[in-house]
C-alpha cells in the first residue's frame, strides 16, 4: 500500500497540534512532514519539541523539513541566521549582495547540522532535504574556493558556462551527500529524504547514488498550467527507474498550494496519475491548502477536498 503524508506548517501550542494531528489520523495518513522555520528553533520552540510525541500518539511518523532555511529550500523565507552571519549570504558576479544564503559555505552547513541535532533529539524519525537547486548566480568566497579546488585553481567567474553548470550541479549533489552522511554518522535512526524538482532531473541519478540517502522523489506541480498530464508519465517512470536501480524509497509530491480557483479538479487528475505510478509514498504540499499563509490556495477548502479524494484512492489501491 502507498504511504501517504502531508507537509504541515504546524503551531507552537500543543492543543492546536493535537487537533490537526488527530484529523490527519482520521485520513489514515502515515507521515507528517513538519515544516520547521529557523524562528521555530529560537522563539516558537513548542512546534519543534511537542510535535513528535503528539504525532506518534496519533499513529503518524514525524519527519522534519527546514522550510525556508538560509532563505532557500522552499517558502517561508526569513533567516535570522543570515542576519547574524552576513558572510553566509550569496554574492553576485559583480560582488553585489544577494538575499539568500549559500549552502556551499561551511558555516551555513554547520548551522543546518546543528538544527538536525535538535530535531533528532526531539524525536523526529527523518530529515528531508527540500528542493536543493543549483545556485547559478552565487560567486561568494566559498563557491570560488571550491571551484578552484576542483578545477586546478581556475576562477569561477571566468569559467565557460558548461563548466560552471557542471560545478553548480556537483554542489547540489555534494550538499545532499554531506547532509545525509551527517545524519547517518550522528543520528543513524533518521531516515534521509530529498526532493529534486523536475527542472533538476539531470541530478536525479547522481543524488540517488548517494549511499547515505534513503529516499528520493520529485514534485510535478502542474495544477496551475495546461501542460498535458500524459507528460507526467516519463518523469514518473524515470524516477521509478532511478530509485529501483539504487535501492531507494520513491516518493512523489501532489500540489495543494497556490492552486488557482477553478483548477482544483486538476489536483485529482494529477493525483490519479501519481497513484497509478505506485511510488512508495505520496506526499501533499500542504495541509488544508496551506490556508492562512502567502502560499494558500485561492479556495483552500475546494483544493483540500480534491486532495482527500486522492488520499482515499491511494489507500484503496
Amino acid at each position: 500500500m502507498i504511504r501517504t503524508g502531508v507537509a504541515y506548517m504546524g503551531h507552537h501550542n500543543p492543543k492546536h497540534l493535537a487537533t490537526d494531528l488527530r484529523a490527519m489520523q482520521e485520513l489514515q495518513l502515515d507521515d507528517v512532514l513538519v515544516c520547521l522555520q529557523e524562528n521555530d528553533f529560537v522563539h516558537f520552540t513548542g512546534k519543534v519539541h511537542f510535535t513528535p510525541s503528539i504525532a506518534r500518539e496519533a499513529g503518524l511518523r514525524p519527519l522534519a523539513i527546514f522550510w525556508g532555511a538560509l532563505n532557500l529550500f522552499g517558502g517561508g523565507r526569513s533567516s535570522q541566521f543570515l542576519l547574524e552571519h552576513p558572510e553566509c549570504f550569496q554574492v553576485g558576479r559583480d560582488g553585489s549582495h544577494r538575499p539568500a544564503g549559500c549552502y556551499v559555505n561551511p558555516t551555513s552547513v554547520a548551522r543546518i547540522q546543528e538544527m538536525i541535532d535538535i530535531i533528532a533529539q526531539a524525536g523526529y524519525a527523518g530529515y528531508f532535504v527540500d528542493e536543493p537547486t543549483p545556485l547559478r548566480a552565487c560567486y561568494c568566497p566559498a563557491c570560488r574556493e571550491k571551484f578552484a579546488t576542483l578545477y586546478d585553481g581556475a576562477e569561477l567567474a571566468a569559467a565557460p558556462e558548461p563548466l560552471q553548470e557542471e560545478f553548480r550541479q556537483r554542489c547540489v549533489v555534494d550538499y545532499v551527500r554531506t547532509i545525509a552522511a551527517y545524519c547517518k554518522a550522528h543520528h543513524p535512526h533518521l531516515e534521509t529524504l530529498c526532493c529534486l524538482m523536475p527542472v533538476d532531473r539531470a541530478m536525479w541519478a547522481a543524488a540517488a547514488a548517494i549511499d547515505s540517502l534513503d529516499n528520493i522523489g520529485t514534485d510535478i506541480y502542474w495544477v496551475n498550467n495546461d501542460r498535458p498530464l500524459d507528460e507526467m508519465t516519463p518523469l514518473l517512470q524515470e524516477m521509478t527507474d532511478v530509485t529501483r536501480q539504487h535501492g531507494k524509497v520513491h516518493h512523489e509530491w501532489l500540489q495543494c498550494w497556490r492552486v488557482q480557483a477553478g483548477r482544483e479538479p486538476r489536483i485529482f487528475d494529477q493525483g490519479q496519475r501519481l497513484v497509478q505510478a505506485r511510488p512508495d509514498a505520496i506526499y501533499v504540499w500542504a495541509w488544508e491548502g496551506q490556508i492562512g499563509t502567502t502560499e494558500a490556495c485561492e479556495d483552500p477548502a475546494a483544493a483540500w477536498g480534491q486532495v482527500c479524494r486522492v488520499l482515499r484512492l491511494a489507500k484503496a489501491d
